[in-house]
């Protein structure tokens, strides 16, 4: 009968090679691993007695690198040697032993000494061998059975220069990261810190454990005991509150360890899952999670070299999610119900922002986002995709009741169809008004801290930057809004001005006449000048309307810095200036940017507006104008061969009126509820605004 033989060389050829330093490491995680198993099965009762000793050489150089891996251990007694020298060995089958770890010492390392100290019948003995890659033969002895007086029990592993490519190149070649790998592979004996006092000696750099991490966890040790996941059996965790130090120079702050017999095989970030960013425990804060994962399930269905689990990404996944499900409520509840709480108000505030993604009841919403999100970004990420779906359903919706219209036969529930799908339709633009009206609301309170700042300033040097700033914030400086080709944002607030301008792009703002008058014109610059091509329905291009006629309306808008005083010197005087701005337009031709002309009609009518605080000169300059109808602001008829008027509105009203229309425009879309009107004109929108509340929408 013929035996089957093993081709050691091919068979060591044939094992995954690595890619990472994780990987790279292995080999040596196998040592310090059957260090391990051996002081067990010396002393399983007083395993925190066992030392192990790591020393390693010339790191950085693959060629030379060694490193010395000494344990206090039962040593190779002749059972433990026979099941050495037998590859897919089952010895240590009962603690997850393949029986294949010492192979990838073969492929990893060029040379290779073992010597090791057992109890023999009659004293203690030693045996020495080298272990190499060849056909046959691969223990080589030197020393077998040799007696040693007086010495104790252990194995000592002498590992010197990287054999292959793979190897040399994944091997970490630095402290940090050698110590970072090491931590995490033996983490959940290191957490526990019940096993054996590990040394390790970088070039003379020396890091202990399992008191290096032992003595970052806060607190006693967090258990589920056993719980069953349908699919995955059995499974149990223990829980850690670590300082944060514990997780550095891993990718996130709280871990999840998946074990198989013991040993670490895939450590997972879980920051999202968890939700929690700080955890607390006592009068510890800014505290980490870390949690070891253990059961049946994960000990079979590990690789050959325990380096992966023979599972797909979407199971392990599953796995994390169950058993982050698991902390959750069984070790960190309190913690986690007080994030719950803080992300469903940071998920109303958003709302409140954002009113679009409002559409349905907060729950629903917060179950549809990850359990990580607490910003406005993750909120509207996660829910983008539904809020699409919404609108396509409707969409298909109101085309099947369109197409049901060409039906002889009309179903008796139409009307109901008709009636939900309008109110559908009501609230999804009861949204999208909300979101416009909240936009406007935080436009208006910015305006009305600029305003603020500027009149605090009091001619401070920086007033002309915050003057430009308040100007641009309103519309633009130096564009034309008729010219598609304009590199600046021709986006604007003109709507604060008037209404009807919310959508114009047939303006000029801070141009200069000549830049703007076909024939003549001066260096002269108005703040603003609008003409009549976008009132009311937002029209943008000249080529819509028809240009052959003359304009008949035109507005002219000066903007004064808020709290300004001085109006001395004669081109301060307001009609003036609006009247050396008429004589150029009245009867001339506006030039668009491609070209196009624009007559200016002799009968043109001017609505001019000085934006600015009657105050200091200019309230002695407006004495004799005619107040207006509110009695804060000042305006004069134009005379002569000019038609129209000159208003002067102060600052305050400007945005006054603006917050009153913004509330009136909710109070029509039925998205607030009512509430006594001040006396005065608000000052304080706290005290006076509505602001946008989710719950009110039909």
């Amino acid at each position: 009968m013929a035996t089957l033989t093993q081709n050691i060389e091919n068979r060591v050829r044939k094992l995954p090679k690595p890619s990472n330093a994780a990987q790279g490491l292995q080999p040596l995680f196998e040592a310090v691993s059957n260090s391990i198993y051996a002081i067990e099965d010396l002393r399983a009762a007083d395993l925190a007695k066992g030392k192990i000793s790591i020393r390693v050489k010339s790191l950085s150089d693959p060629d030379k690198v060694e490193i010395v891996v000494a344990d206090t251990g039962i040593g190779l007694d002749a059972r433990r040697y026979e099941a050495f020298c037998e590859i897919d060995t089952d010895f240590k089958r009962a603690k997850g032993g393949k029986g294949v770890g010492r192979l990838f010492w073969l492929d990893a390392f060029n040379s290779i000494l073992v010597e090791s100290v057992y109890n023999g019948p009659w004293g203690p003995l030693r045996r020495v061998f080298s272990f190499v890659l060849q056909h046959d033969e691969q223990v080589k002895p030197s020393s077998e059975n040799e007696a040693a007086p007086g010495a104790s029990t252990g194995t000592t592993i002498t590992f010197r220069g990287l054999r292959t490519k793979e190897y040399a190149d994944t091997f970490p070649k630095r402290t940090d990261t050698f110590l970072r790998y090491f931590s995490a592979h033996f983490i959940s004996d290191f957490l526990i810190g019940s096993g054996p006092t590990i040394t390790v000696d970088l070039d003379g750099d020396v890091t202990t454990y399992p008191n290096a991490v032992a003595d970052l966890v806060v607190g006693t040790p967090l258990e589920t005991g056993s719980f069953e996941l349908k699919e995955f059996g059995a499974l149990s965790i223990i829980g850690f509150t670590c300082k944060s130090e514990a997780s550095t120079g891993l990718d996130g702050r709280h871990q999840l360890h998946l074990l198989a017999n013991g040993r670490t095989v895939e450590t997972r970030k879980v920051d999202g899952l968890l939700g929690v960013t700080d955890l607390t425990r006592g009068a510890e804060r800014d505290l980490v999670f870390h949690g070891c994962v253990s059961g049946e399930y994960l000990d079979l269905r590990v690789n050959e070299g325990r380096t992966a689990f023979n599972l797909t990404e979407k199971t392990l996944g599953e796995i994390s999610r169950n058993c982050m499900e698991q902390v959750r409520t069984k070790l960190l509840p309190a913690q986690v119900e007080a994030y719950v709480e803080a992300r469903k108000e940071n998920y109303q505030a958003f709302v409140s922002r954002y009113p679009t993604f409002g559409f349905d009841d907060d729950e629903i919403q917060l179950q549809r986002v990850p359990f990580h999100a607490t910003t406005a970004e993750d909120f509207a990420a996660g829910l983008v995709k539904y809020q699409i779906r919404r609108e396509e359903d409707r969409q298909r919706t109101l085309q099947a009741l369109i197409d049901t219209l060409d039906l002889q036969d009309i179903p008796e529930n139409f009307d109901k169809a008709v009636s939900d799908a309008a109110r559908g339709i009501q609230t999804s633009e009861q949204l999208a008004l909300a979101q416009h009206v909240v936009r406007r609301k935080l436009a208006l309170e910015l305006m009305e801290k600029l305003i603020k700042r500027l009149r605090a300033r009091e001619d401070k040097e920086d007033d002309h930057f915050l003057e430009k700033t308040l100007h641009s914030f309103i519309c633009p400086m130096n564009i034309r809004g008729d010219d598609p080709t304009e590199v600046k944002s021709r986006a604007h607030e003109l709507w604060i001005v008037d209404e009807r301008l919310a959508f114009t792009r047939a303006f000029s703002s801070d141009k200069r006449l000549d830049a703007i008058i076909a024939n003549g014109g001066s260096s002269e610059r108005p703040d603003l000048l609008v003409w009549n091509l976008a009132y009311g329905l937002g029209v943008t291009e000249t080529d819509s309307v028809d240009t052959s006629k003359p304009l008949r309306s035109m507005m002219i808008v000066e903007f004064k810095r808020p709290g300004r005083r001085e109006y001395k010197a004669a081109e301060d005087q307001i009609e003036a200036q609006i009247v050396k701005y008429l004589g150029q337009l009245r009867g001339g031709e506006l030039e668009s940017f491609d070209r196009t002309r624009i007559r200016v009609a002799e009968d043109c009518i001017f609505h001019c507006y000085v934006v600015a605080d009657i105050v200091g000169d200019l309230e002695q300059q407006l004495s004799n104008w005619e107040t207006t109808a509110n009695g804060e602001g000042r305006i004069r008829p134009l005379k002569n061969q000019y038609r129209g008027s000159i208003e002067v509105i102060q600052w305050q009203d400007l945005v006054n009126d603006a917050w009153d229309r913004n509330r009136a425009t909710l109070r029509a879309a039925g998205l607030s509820r009512s509430r006594p009107t001040p006396v005065q004109a608000p000052t304080n929108r706290d005290q006076a605004d509505q602001v946008f509340d989710p719950a009110y929408l039909a």
